[in-house]
């Protein structure tokens, strides 16, 4: 049954012995960097899509400008700039039902053309500048329906395959072909480059126009009655982090926000799927995927069960934590505090419905498999270190949302 038994009882000398093992990543530790955006930066990393959520106004599109800004030096003129030229933000209008305003449609007035999108024009600025991590912002994501308007890369998203050069390649987005529409979409991206343009237009061995390892799609959310609720399809291929502390001083006594310059290998990695970072990191993903089973025990039966998707996201969040290990820190509670965060990103986020499909048992269920997984990993987590769990405080708001009689994650 591996670390853990069926009763979730803790075997700490097995884990602790485990994590030994776990072995610090290629990547040096990351300097200078404030680690209160070390959430943001490991979820972006482990996918480039994240879902910022929260209420009005705590800043969710100003954090995105602001990681953007921090990819250049302080000083510079992009850092200096109101809007840098790796930032883009999209406001998503209530009446987007297919990727017509995002993407492009093909327009025959006057003749055939390709009316173009804002997406594919900044796609094409970030693979132009491929060393530089891009972030395209879709203001107030879920005003409407993200797997309509959206449908094309949430499909792509799942393609990214590691490459034998070491980099990441998705299916096209827009696939080649032998027309006059895909001709004007490809004159209109690459107006000055003619070589370019003409290996896109090349049939056999030519360039497509796939998604680039270092372009970083973030939506920000509000949950309310004007919004619509996001499908598991959306929330599988997604990060998601919730947004709701406000420090009303802050952003008082600086102008932006102060992250710490971050390197493209901060932002991007050549990582994507668990397989590619399970012979390096062994043993830390298999306390990982102990700890997943235990709520998989759980989850069984309902549609909320995880599976390899998330299994892979799970491992690669948690190895891409490593690195940020601070001074009296252990690995174990390293790793712990990864899989508190990872499970309210990726399966608390699923959970909703009325008693029917989530009862109070299963809650409580839920609530105790996770805080005793997690007490097997750092077993003073909750006692010496007094650690809060992003996790248990959301298991307990689901709860009270469930004397309504239904729950979600969403608030």
């Amino acid at each position: 049954m591996g670390i853990f038994d069926s009763n979730i009882k803790r075997d700490v000398d097995e884990i602790n012995k485990l994590l030994k093992g776990v072995q610090p990543t290629a990547q040096k530790t990351p300097t200078g960097i404030n680690m209160k955006y070390r959430p943001y930066i490991t979820a972006i990393k482990s996918k480039p899509f994240l879902l910022l959520a929260g209420i009005s106004g705590t800043g969710k599109s100003r954090i995105v400008r602001e990681l953007a800004r921090a990819c250049w030096n302080i000083g510079s003129n992009e850092y200096k700039a109101q809007k840098p030229k790796n930032f883009e933000m999209v406001q998503v209008k209530p009446n987007w039902h297919d990727s017509s305003e995002l993407i492009g449609y093909v327009s025959r007035i006057d003749g055939v053309r390709y009316v173009v999108g804002p997406f594919l024009k900044f796609m094409v600025k970030a693979i132009q500048d491929p060393d530089i991590p891009y972030f395209l912002c879709l203001d107030e994501m879920n005003l409407a329906p993200v797997e309509q308007y959206f449908a094309e890369y949430l499909s792509v998203i799942e393609s990214r395959k590691l490459q034998d050069d070491g980099s990441i390649a998705t299916d096209p987005i827009v696939d080649y072909s032998n027309t006059e529409e895909y001709k004007s979409l490809i004159d209109q991206l690459f107006p000055e480059d003619d070589d370019l343009r003409e290996e896109y237009l090349t049939e056999k061995g030519g360039k497509r126009l796939s998604i680039p390892q270092n372009l970083i799609v973030v939506g920000t959310v509000n949950m309310d009655e004007t919004t619509f609720s996001f499908s598991r399809k959306v929330l599988d291929r997604a990060m998601t982090i919730e947004m709701n502390e406000v420090d009303l001083k802050g952003g008082l006594t600086k102008r932006y926000e102060q992250i710490g310059k971050l390197e493209a290998a901060n932002l991007i990695s050549n990582d994507v799927e668990g397989v590619d970072v399970y012979d390096q990191y062994r043993n830390a993903c298999d306390v990982s995927i102990a700890y997943l089973e235990s709520i998989n025990a759980i989850l069984e039966g309902t549609p909320f069960k995880v599976a390899y998707r998330t299994r892979n996201e799970v491992l690669l969040y948690v190895v891409n934590n490593l690195p940020y290990q601070k001074e009296g820190e252990t690995k174990s509670y390293v790793v712990a505090r990864a899989l508190d965060e990872i499970t309210n990103m990726k399966i608390l986020s699923r959970i909703e419905g009325d008693e029917t499909k989530v009862s109070s048992d299963f809650l409580v269920s839920l609530e105790k498999v996770i805080k005793e997984g997690l007490e097997a990993i750092c077993n003073n987590m909750f006692t010496e270190l007094d650690y809060k769990s992003v996790s248990l405080v959301k298991l307990e708001e689901m709860k009270k949302r469930l004397v309504s009689g239904y729950t979600s994650f969403w608030s």
